[in-house]
Parts: structure tokens; C-alpha cells; sequence
């Protein structure tokens, strides 16, 4: 037991260095994965706002940089006004180059190009109050080879409502491993874990799921140096 109680000061520092910015403290989960990185790289995708209800704004304040891409343009100033030190780019990611409608929802957190999700959606606003585009998608490939070419990605986060899969079947990842992959799973059932496409695939790309919380898992690729600290056991 320690002899030096923390101060007033040092208590409140704690708990300061411990906030959380995610929906469901997702990036309190990350911190700890990546524990052994003091200033790395990510790329978010789906990153809506810079800062709230956001996987990466605890990074950025640690002095981690990366790449944002959210399909909705009007994140750009926000992002541009918030995290200046990132980059920003507007546009829909999915498996191949291709046209594809993509929703605006007034709740600009469920925005997606998914045709699923697009019918689950629809259903909850008015059809005016909906802004319907056509747009080109391009892949994570090839976004990362854009902006971030030759750069360590520590961490890729995930969310783009219902095209997660598609998402990472364009990113090529066995070119480049992030370390950890933070990806939405609202469908994951803990008993039916080897059930799931997106574990089936990152699975075989060597990724092993290590935590979820209602909404989202964590995978790591466990050969990254910086990971060497977790238990195989666990793995």
C-alpha cells in the first residue's frame, strides 16, 4: 500500500488523463491496447465530428496525428477549426470504385451508403428532410497510399453504418496491418463471435479479437512490436 496519497492535484490529473470522447469509451479501450506508443498514427473512417461522440480526439490531444474521411463535406470546417494538425478528407470508402447513392440523415451519425441501413433509416425521418447524392467511392487502399504512404497506421477506426465489411475488403490490408482496428459490429453476438464476416476476415488476415462493447470490437495484430505486452493467452 502506498505511503503517498495522491493530492487533490494529482487525483484530478488522473481522472482528467482517463476522459472519454467516445460513444462508449472505445477510446479508453484503445489507450490501453496501445499503451506502449506514445505518438502514433490513425486513420478514421466514418469520422463525423472531431470531437464528440469520436474514436480518435483522445489520441489527438496526445499528440497522435492522422487521416479523417467522412462522406458528409459538412465535417470539413469543424475539423479544419478543431484538429488542424489533421487531415481531412471528404469521401465514401467501400470495397471497389463505384456510383452509389448516399444518405444525408438529419442525425448526420447514421449517414451511409448501405442499402440496409438506408431502409432501417429512412423509416425514421421524413423523406424532405433527407439529402440523397450521387457520388464515386474509392477504397482505404488507396487513400492511405495517398496521405499516409510509408507511416505506421497504430490504429484504424471504423464506422461507416452497415459498410464495414466492404470498407475492409478495399484496404489491402495485408500491404499494411494496422495494429489495432476499432470496427462498428452492432449485429456481434459474444456466443456466435466466429459467426460474424468481419471476424471470419480480419481473422484470417491474422487479427485477433480482443474486446467489444455493445457496438464495437477490437482486433490486434499481435506481431506489432508495441503489442508484444499482451498475453498469448488472451489471443
Amino acid at each position: 500500500m502506498s505511503t503517498h496519497p495522491l493530492s487533490n492535484h494529482d487525483a484530478l490529473k488522473n481522472i482528467s488523463a482517463k476522459r472519454s470522447f467516445s460513444f462508449e469509451g472505445s477510446d479508453l479501450i484503445i489507450a490501453s491496447l496501445l499503451r506502449n506508443v506514445a505518438q502514433g498514427t490513425y486513420i478514421d473512417v466514418g469520422a463525423n465530428h472531431p470531437i464528440a461522440n469520436n474514436n480518435t480526439y483522445h489520441f489527438y490531444e496526445k499528440g497522435w496525428r492522422g487521416l479523417a474521411i467522412d462522406g458528409n463535406a459538412e465535417f470539413e470546417n469543424d475539423w479544419a477549426h478543431s484538429r488542424p494538425k489533421d487531415q481531412f478528407k471528404n469521401a465514401l470508402v467501400s470495397n471497389v470504385v463505384k456510383d452509389v447513392e448516399f444518405l444525408i440523415f438529419p442525425d448526420h451519425t447514421l449517414s451511409t451508403i448501405d442499402s440496409n441501413a438506408i431502409a432501417r433509416y429512412s423509416s425514421r425521418f421524413p423523406d424532405q428532410s433527407i439529402v440523397k447524392e450521387i457520388r464515386q467511392t474509392t477504397t482505404l487502399f488507396d487513400l492511405n497510399n495517398q496521405y499516409l504512404k510509408d507511416l505506421e497506421i497504430h490504429l484504424l477506426s471504423i464506422d461507416i453504418e452497415g459498410e464495414e465489411i466492404n470498407c475492409l475488403e478495399g484496404a489491402n490490408l495485408k500491404e499494411w496491418h494496422p495494429g489495432v482496428i476499432v470496427i462498428e459490429t452492432k449485429h456481434l453476438s459474444s456466443y456466435q463471435v466466429l459467426d460474424n464476416d468481419i471476424v471470419q476476415y480480419l481473422t484470417q488476415l491474422g487479427y485477433r479479437m480482443i474486446a467489444k462493447t455493445p457496438l464495437d470490437a477490437f482486433f490486434v495484430f499481435p506481431s506489432k512490436p508495441y503489442l508484444e505486452w499482451i498475453p498469448k493467452t488472451i489471443l
